[in-house]
């Protein structure tokens, strides 16, 4: 609400104070705005005025005779939530009162006509804004809300015509043609794609919420590492890439989730795959750092990140220049894998040098 808003002789004001010569003094001055105004003496009976009618501002003293500092606001914030609130009041008790829901606070002492009109005008505007921002907020959840539904129910169809795929693929219902192989390999491939990004936006969505507990159970990273190259082996195999391996040899033991932990891999292996040309190079690297830490390095030969973009890239929905032109990927791959390594009391960083490479670097506490 705008001070010229204030010239509307339809405001209404709710005074709730016990001092009849305090609530004379502030009914004059609101009257000359003009503002309606209904007077409380206690905060029973101003509660009960709040359940009668809406009021488009309250003016607050917080020691009534029924009720006495920050549970008067407390009160009187529950059973009006969208009416902004002035709290007349001492000034050690200001910032408690902003704290807990009050718009403004204005010193007994001090209040001025025009003191007043600019308080109830700053109440008005900043609820206005506060409600607006809750509004958005919701209007956010419900929309994450209806992709998660929507990409949860997109999954198991894709899960399942993957499964006939490969019964085709590999000639279990029939033989085919190398033509009708290379097709349904390609549109497996795809789906492949469209599932990993279903699953990714699944997995953020969960870990946003708070709805992915994490199954701790101590782990050997080193096996873990080897189990997921060798099941990916076939595709870097295909591209003609060089990987190269160097896992210690003693075990790497971590407590963490095995699920989540595959989850990191596949997406940083699975992005140097997709990045790295034909022929380039990728490098997996496992070693530890004075028994206190596990280090995974996931190095490889692409195009490499600027250093302007360097600083986003753990952001959710970011994109390198070279990704969006490709219109490859929904950017939520490395928040994902940042999300699940803070989860296990980790972190994730990356060295990039553009048209020379990207390595990225996890680091995750060992088992004491």
């Amino acid at each position: 609400m705008s001070l010229s808003e204030l010239e509307n002789p339809t405001l209404s004001a709710l005074l709730i104070e016990d001092s009849r010569a305090c609530a004379l003094a502030v009914s004059s001055m609101l009257n000359c705005f003009p503002v309606e105004t209904a007077v409380a003496t206690s905060l029973a009976s101003g509660l009960l005025k709040l359940a009668e009618q809406d009021f488009d501002v309250i003016l607050l003293d917080l020691t009534l005779p029924d009720s006495e500092a920050l549970d008067t606001l407390v009160a009187v914030r529950n059973c009006a939530p969208s009416t902004p609130i002035v709290v007349l009041t001492a000034l050690d008790e200001a910032e408690a009162a902003i704290e807990l829901g009050a718009q403004e606070y204005l010193l007994k002492e001090e209040v001025t006509p025009t003191i007043l009109r600019r308080a109830i005008s700053r109440a008005c505007a900043r609820l206005k804004a506060k409600l607006a921002e809750s509004e958005r907020l919701r209007t956010y959840e419900e929309r994450e809300d209806f992709m998660a539904t929507l990409t949860h129910d997109l999954k198991n169809p894709i899960i399942g015509s993957n499964r006939i795929l490969e019964l085709l693929v590999h000639q279990k219902l029939g033989s085919l043609t190398a033509q009708q192989t290379e097709i349904l390999a390609a549109i497996k491939g795809s789906n492949d794609v469209l599932l990993e990004m279903i699953c990714n936006f699944l997995d953020v969505y969960r870990n946003e919420k708070d709805t992915h507990e994490l199954s701790l159970e101590v782990i050997d990273m080193r096996e873990v590492t080897a189990k997921h190259l060798r099941r990916i082996l076939p595709l870097i195999e295909d591209r003609g890439i060089n990987l190269s391996v160097e896992l210690v040899t003693d075990r790497v033991q971590i407590r963490g989730d095995h699920c989540s932990i595959t989850r990191v891999l596949d997406n940083l292996i699975g992005n140097a795959i997709k990045f790295v040309p034909d022929g380039g190079s990728i490098l997996v690297k496992l070693e530890t750092n004075n028994r206190k830490e596990a280090l995974l390095h996931v190095s490889d030969s692409g195009p490499g990140i600027s250093k302007e973009e360097q600083h986003y890239v753990f952001q959710r929905f970011w994109r390198s220049r070279k990704t969006r032109a490709s219109n490859s990927g929904t950017g939520l791959g490395l928040y994902l894998c940042q999300q699940i390594v803070e989860a296990h009391k980790g972190s994730i960083s990356c060295e990039a040098e553009e048209s020379k490479g990207t390595t990225f670097t996890v680091r995750l506490p060992l088992v004491a």
